[in-house]
């Protein structure tokens, strides 16, 4: 087989198969991450976002499936987790509290079968009002 032949098919191959992962791909077809990000976009607002995986790991933490999001201009990173239980989100969330890194701030709150946990720079006020009005999206409070 010529390397001709052998690049096209290998590039079929690809193409067919949708290529790698992306690192930072949700998957939204789950109403649940569906509703999780459209919770975190509007307590957003109109911040500029950036993908980045949930930290911890949706596995560290036992949950289903998760993802991240960082705020472009501030220290905000928050993590959306799935799990099969409000249960189950709220004796995370608890454990997450209890391990809040040195020099961090960091908050959550449960919707459902959704855990929210949001981080920032201690010295960062502006995102601890971000952190609020995320918290308060996922808690109905609009």
């Amino acid at each position: 087989m010529s390397r001709l032949a052998a690049l096209v098919i290998l590039l079929l191959v690809c193409a067919c198969a949708g290529g790698p992962p992306s690192r930072n791909t949700v998957n939204l077809n789950d109403p649940s991450l569906r509703r999780g990000e459209a919770l975190l976009r509007h307590g957003a607002g109109s911040a500029e976002l950036s993908p980045m995986d949930p930290v911890p790991s949706v596995q560290e933490l036992g949950a289903q499936a998760g993802f991240g999001r960082a705020w472009k201009a501030r220290s905000v990173r928050a993590s959306v987790y799935l799990f099969d239980s409000y249960t189950e989100a709220s004796a995370a969330e608890d454990t997450l509290r209890a391990r809040v890194p040195e020099g961090l701030r960091g908050s959550g709150t449960v919707n459902g079968n959704l855990l929210v946990w949001a981080t920032a720079d201690a010295t960062d006020e502006a995102g601890q009002a971000i952190i609020n009005d995320v918290l308060s999206a996922f808690a109905g409070e609009e």
